[in-house]
């Protein structure tokens, strides 16, 4: 017996040295033909990727400069839609172009790169030079400017160099290729060795799995207490969220018996103004011109609104629980009203607004007016200095691009009105920060206000299930865009935004 355990020890140390002697076989093959072709497809990836961004780069100058030359030729602006998407997305391109060759197997591929995207931007900027003279109405002198050596002489070196570094990365992707294919060649070998050391493997694995069977049984075991003591964590912790979701609730419920006694304490102010104006106008109004009586109807009409708005403020503080049944609601007229609502400071600063014939849509009539009110308030606040505010309202239909992202597109009919100014702008990396509640991008000594005005309209437009987004550059004035549905209904969608500021 003794012996038979010694031959059976010996036994299993056979087994175990032929398993790791084929494991580290296997492994050696696999891994290194892995590691191979792991390289040859990154290079490969890379050298496409140049190939196909300098293109890229190369065709968009064309079509830049195709549209260019035929709004010169015709004097026709629809030369200049394909124009101006190029330009739009030049910078896109240029930096696909600028990663891309920062990988790039060839060393000296950076510079050369570098020395084309500075070519292209200066093709560019020659071909928006003579685009602003043309519109200036200068066709001629943009004629002779697309004429002159410089333009050509430009697009030549341009062109040279683009050449010159397409054809030495499609000579570094034919190599790739080449050792794509004997690394293929080599694989079969691999995989024919693999099969056959994989059989091997097999035979050890079952004689194996039948002395494991034991110690599996004894694991599942101890698996099956460890699931039982985490279904009774589970059971645990969901009790305490249920607890934590009642106390949340209960707070939600104070925080909006809060909001009604703050907004009840503010009314009784205007309470007041409007009673004492009321007292003015019965019993005074024989002994005051008729600017006076204007002005203290004014004031009435102004507390009015004021008393308006602070309940409308209560029902939005429960947009999700208590808002407004929709209704059918005249864009235009809620403009009217806004814009007349802001004479006093539309009249301080000489403002200009413009706006487009509206449509009717469904929707919360107190939070639409709320919506175009922030929005007007900060075009007027954040203006320049020294120059006159134009701020326009547009509508159109919406488009597959705007909605996309939305939920629900084609259940709803949907439109996109845009708020658009001259003011001081921002930075477009701001974009999502300004919808956040209580950010501020400037001082409060610079400019008024709490920083919730955006914050409440992102959460207006989310609840007429739509979307807004913010477009602007420093100094060149803001562009609001929101695409609503026409007959939308509360939160029919989930909601795809954050809140704003």
């Amino acid at each position: 017996m003794f012996n038979k355990m010694i031959q059976s020890l010996y036994s299993w140390i056979a087994l175990v040295g032929i398993i790791v002697l084929i494991i580290t076989g296997n492994s050696f093959y696999v891994v290194n033909t892995l590691d191979k072709l792991a390289g040859l497809e990154a290079r490969l990836f890379t050298t496409n990727r140049v190939i196909g961004a300098i293109n890229t780069l190369h065709m968009a100058v064309l079509r830049a400069e195709s549209g260019q030359r035929g709004f010169l030729l015709t004097q026709d602006e629809a030369y200049l839609v394909d124009y101006t998407k190029t330009l739009n997305r030049l910078n896109t391109l240029i930096e696909e172009v600028d990663i891309s060759a920062q990988a790039s197997d060839l060393p000296d591929q950076d510079e050369k790169v570098q020395e084309l995207i500075r070519l292209s931007k200066e093709k560019v900027n020659e071909m928006m030079q003579t685009v602003e003279v043309a519109r200036d109405g200068n066709f001629t002198q943009a004629l002779t400017i697309v004429s002159s050596d410089r333009g050509l002489k430009l697009y030549d070196r341009f062109e040279v160099l683009f050449q010159k570094i397409d054809a030495s990365e499609r000579q570094v992707q034919s190599e790739h290729l080449a050792n794509l294919m004997r690394l293929r060649q080599n694989s079969v070998t691999t995989l024919i060795i693999s099969g056959v050391t994989t059989a091997f493997l097999i035979v050890a694995i079952f004689v194996l799995l039948k002395l494991n069977m034991r110690e599996n049984l004894r694991h599942q075991r101890a698996l099956e207490n460890i699931n039982e003591e985490l279904e009774y964590k589970i059971a645990q912790r969901t009790q305490e969220l249920q607890v934590y979701s009642d106390e949340l609730a209960r707070s939600n419920r104070e925080l909006e018996d809060f909001a009604f006694v703050a907004s009840h304490d503010l009314q009784e102010p205007l309470r007041k103004i409007r009673a004492f104006g009321n007292r003015i106008d019965d019993g005074y109004s024989d002994v005051i011109d008729e600017r006076g009586r204007d002005f203290l109807k004014r004031m009435l009409n102004a507390a009015e609104r004021m008393s308006m708005l602070i309940s409308d403020l209560l029902s939005f503080s429960r947009v999700s629980t208590r808002g407004k049944d929709f209704t059918e609601v005249n864009l235009s007229e809620i403009l009217e009203d806004v814009c007349s609502d802001l004479e006093i400071a539309v009249e301080e600063s000489s403002a200009q607004i413009t706006t487009d014939s509206l449509p009717l849509i469904q929707g919360d009539k107190s939070q639409i007016e709320q919506l175009f009110l922030n929005l007007l308030s900060n075009a007027l606040k954040f203006r320049k200095p020294d120059t006159t505010p134009h701020i326009s309202v547009s509508c159109h239909p919406a488009t597959a691009e705007e909605l996309d992202g939305l939920h629900m597109q084609e259940r709803f009919d949907w439109i996109t009105i845009t708020v658009e100014d001259n003011g001081i702008g921002f930075e477009q990396s701001f974009a999502e920060k300004i919808f956040a509640p209580f950010q501020r991008l400037h001082g409060r000594s610079s400019y008024k206000g709490t920083g919730i005005g955006l914050a409440v309209c992102r959460r207006i437009v989310e609840r007429h299930n739509g979307q807004i987004r913010a477009y602007s550059e420093p100094d060149k004035g803001s562009r609001f865009v929101i695409v609503i549905p026409v007959d939308g209904e509360p939160f029919a969608t989930l909601p795809t935004q954050g809140v704003v500021s």
